[in-house]
């Protein structure tokens, strides 16, 4: 990402998304301010106005316009998503706002809650096929404790596995957040660095100040599936007790964690349709396809008692998708809407017909959760069109080589 500049979101955030940001922060606008004069001449008076701010309230704009900045991509809305709890708003409006740089303010705006969380949860997805990450199986499929007495348990055996032998103790605090779009649960995990003399300018001049910086660790549990994701600076002497640790507090379960050799889907992006994100290169009228259409998923419940509900309908073409038929029967208890995850779902392709009067023939993709799938099984383009839609949904990631290769 290039570094952060006002100027980007002056120009790509629309005039009414920035009045209700700066409405929303009690900055003073002078009435001949044109809200609606043509783009360069607005983002020019956009970036005026905010040069001629306080000091101090410049530099709280600026702070916070980064942040919108970082989630103004596809992983950042993917991030917000993940962090909204399938709120219908959001979607809602996202569908009528320009860009992600405007989705992202616009949340800012309304939803700082999901903002924050979605940081955090972007955080992480950031670190994911890089050094410092890990996968691994526990072999437990429990709920995870968010009791307070649990969580301080945590946080005390971090900090005294993590503090160095000579030394005070180092502060750690733990909090925890659903993702709702790939089914886990995240643990972030905030624990004292080393004091830092920090030189800094300020109005009088500069000046030395000592900071307590912190270093970050994360881990994401997946319930369905047993399966571990950590990610921080350490190796195997940070991420092995944070695993076992997590698990003996938050699970209730002493656990030996093993590598993971297949890449996870995650098959909670699946529930709200089959459309190409705007980033999608894929044609698929190029490829013959008539429709694409959740075809049967296995969803699995977040809370006690856990409980598997299958949802599947008829394979003719011109039927509903699950998604459909499910929030058809239950509206008032839609499984794709409620506290379940999908573990297995069957997607189904139909391609348009070879002759006038054939039928179509059709591609099925049988994912679960955990990484097994019948990919190998198909025709060697079958497999690639398959692979590339499963990522461009963001079921599945780009290979740890992929990902080196753009770190």
């Amino acid at each position: 990402m290039t570094a952060f500049n006002p100027r980007h979101l002056a120009r790509q955030v629309p005039a009414t998304t920035w009045q209700a940001y700066l409405s929303s922060r009690s900055i003073a606008i002078p009435e001949s301010f044109d809200w609606n004069a043509e783009e360069k001449a607005f983002s020019d008076a956009l970036i005026a106005l905010l040069e001629e701010l306080e000091p101090d309230q410049q530099a709280l704009l600026h702070a916070e316009l980064r942040h919108v900045y970082a989630l103004a991509t596809q992983k950042g809305i993917d991030a917000i998503l993940n962090a909204s709890d399938n709120d219908v708003a959001i979607r809602e409006d996202f569908g009528q706002l320009r860009n992600h740089a405007e989705r992202a303010m616009w949340v800012l705006v309304n939803w700082p809650q999901t903002f924050m969380t979605a940081e955090a949860l972007l955080q992480f997805d950031l670190g994911v096929g890089k050094r410092s990450w890990k996968r691994q199986a526990i072999k437990v499929t429990e709920p995870v404790s968010r009791e307070a007495a649990d969580i301080e348990g945590l946080q005390a055996a971090l900090s005294e596995v993590l503090s160095k032998r000579k030394g005070p103790r180092r502060a750690c605090h733990v909090d925890v957040c659903d993702r709702h779009l790939d089914g886990g649960v995240q643990i972030s995990v905030y624990v004292e660095d080393d004091p830092n003399d920090l030189v800094e300018f300020v109005e009088e001049g500069m000046r030395r100040r000592t900071t307590r910086p912190a270093t970050n660790l994360a881990l994401v549990y997946f319930p369905a599936s047993g399966i571990v994701d950590t990610v921080g600076r350490g190796g195997a002497k940070v991420h092995q007790p944070l695993v076992t640790l997590f698990a003996r507090h938050l699970l209730k379960q002493e656990v030996k964690p093993e590598a993971v050799k297949q890449p996870m889907f995650y098959l909670n992006r699946l529930r709200h349709g089959l459309d190409l994100p705007e980033d999608s290169e894929i044609d698929l009228a190029a490829h013959g396809i008539d429709r694409i259409r959740l075809r049967r998923a296995r969803l699995r419940s977040t809370r006690a008692p856990i409980s598997d509900f299958w949802v599947g309908v008829p394979a003719d073409q011109a039927e509903h998708c699950v998604l459909a038929a499910s929030s058809a029967h239950l509206k008032d208890h839609d499984l794709f809407r409620g506290p379940f995850n999908i573990v297995e779902a069957l997607i189904s392709i139909y391609f348009a017909p070879a002759e006038v009067g054939k039928r179509g023939r059709v591609l099925n993709i049988d994912i679960k959760q955990s990484g097994i799938s019948n990919l190998q099984d198909m025709a060697e383009e079958d497999a690639k069109l398959a692979e590339r839609l499963l990522r461009a949904w963001r079921v599945s990631e780009p290979t740890e080589v992929e990902l080196a290769l753009v770190a």
